[in-house]
């Protein structure tokens, strides 16, 4: 535990700085994506079978076959898949953007929201709640395919619960293979699988680094580094207490790479927190916790703005204290106040797939809206304003654009 304050320039630059060390995993994942772009579905065969030791005839998971698996899914799965999905569904819709129509100088512009056609879904090897997240998003907007990608489950390709939360979406169709493959195989294109006009979804370094190198061929929603968590506990509420050091060890879970930050005012909190995770890390590979002493809630503020997080969770008994740190970040990806950023996780109703490495300065929470694109149309013209559109024309010196104007307003 150190006070916040007290941190040197250095000590405090290294705990902020999180830039992706991504070109090692570049070199390691191109020839794949190359064999890929070369002999499409056999090199996602041989690939699936050389690293994930899973062997399959063809990416391609049937709908007959997905039923089959899903045939032996409990109600309880049932029940829990269809009201999440319901309800992700229902909270995201308030975002659908409708036509604009904007008048003036005798023209009408109009700014016409379209969904994306056909985004490709890369779900980690059975995350059905990235599945159910991501898909519910792309319904949503109006996409009218849905291709998703995951490595398969040994002995059935899929689990019967992905299975069932496949089957819930419209205009979908489901494809298994090695992580980096798939990412390739929506890039290029194969013999079963569709090129994509977007690849979205998270994974570990390999993943991130094949989006990274198809890029140049296909978008993508951003190149994710590991969990992150920025916590600030002041309460007395032991409950919340306890709760706030539950969510921390849930993000910590994430692997060695991943980091939390527990603020406080409170020394004998950040103790508490230590003490758990000092007494769990014995038992279970956790990422890094690191406590820092505050003095208010300034610091606070100042603190997540330029750590710009994934996620940030608030415990506090003062509301009015609450509001101000909600109304002045600027640089998060989901901020949860007095509930836990796991809830967000797993059924809130936001997406969990969320920008980390301090890319939350320029994004944030994946909606509907990345599922979509905005095209402008114009329909008529205003003479008043081509003769300005010369004088620009020919400060840059693009004549034959000036000709075109000068012609527009005879």
């Amino acid at each position: 535990m150190k006070r916040l304050q007290d941190l040197s320039k250095q000590e405090l630059e290294s705990l902020l700085s999180r830039e992706l060390n991504i070109e090692e995993y570049v070199q390691k994942v191109k020839k794949i994506i190359e064999d890929v772009a070369k002999m499409g579905d056999r090199a996602v065969v041989e690939y699936t079978k050389k690293i994930d030791n899973v062997e399959i005839s063809t990416p391609k998971v049937e709908l007959s076959e997905i039923r089959e698996i899903s045939s032996n899914v409990s109600d309880v799965v049932k029940q829990a898949i269809d009201t999440i999905f319901e309800h992700v569904v229902n909270v995201n819709k308030v975002l659908v953007q409708k036509d604009r129509i904007f008048v003036c100088r005798g023209m009408i512009i109009t700014f016409r929201y379209v969904p994306i056609d056909r985004p490709g879904l890369y779900v980690p090897r059975n995350y059905i709640s990235t599945l159910i997240m991501l898909s519910s998003l792309a319904h949503v907007a109006g996409c009218r395919e849905i291709v998703v990608t995951t490595p398969p489950v040994p002995g059935k390709k899929i689990s019967e619960a992905f299975a069932y939360a496949i089957l819930k979406i419209p205009n979908c169709s489901l494809y298994v293979g090695n992580g980096v493959a798939c990412i390739a195989a929506m890039a290029y294109g194969t013999e079963t699988i569709p090129k994509v006009d977007k690849i979205f979804g998270p994974g570990n370094m390999y993943i991130q680094a094949a989006k990274y190198v198809v890029s140049s061929r296909v978008a993508i929603d951003g190149i994710e580094g590991p969990t992150e968590l920025v916590l600030y506990v002041d309460t007395s509420d032991e409950k919340k207490i306890r709760q706030g050091v539950a969510d921390t060890l849930a993000e910590l879970e994430h692997g060695s790479a991943s980091i939390a930050v527990v603020l406080s005012k409170r020394e004998n909190v950040l103790n508490l927190f230590e003490e758990e995770y000092n007494r769990l890390s014995k038992e279970k590979l956790l990422g890094r916790l690191v406590t820092l002493l505050v003095d208010d809630v300034g610091q606070v503020i100042e603190f997540i703005n330029n750590f710009a997080p994934e996620h940030v969770e608030i415990l506090v008994d003062d509301v009015k204290e609450a509001k101000k740190i909600i109304r002045e970040v600027r640089n998060a990806g989901v901020i949860s106040l007095n509930t836990s950023c796991t809830y967000l996780d797993y059924c809130a109703g936001p997406c969990h797939v969320l920008p980390t490495s301090g890319f939350a300065r320029s994004r944030g929470t994946m909606t509907p809206l990345d599922f979509a694109k905005c095209i402008a149309v114009v329909e008529h013209f205003d003479k008043s304003l081509i003769k300005h559109g010369i004088v620009v024309a020919e400060l840059e010196n693009m004549t034959l654009h000036k000709r075109g104007l000068e012609m527009l307003g005879d």
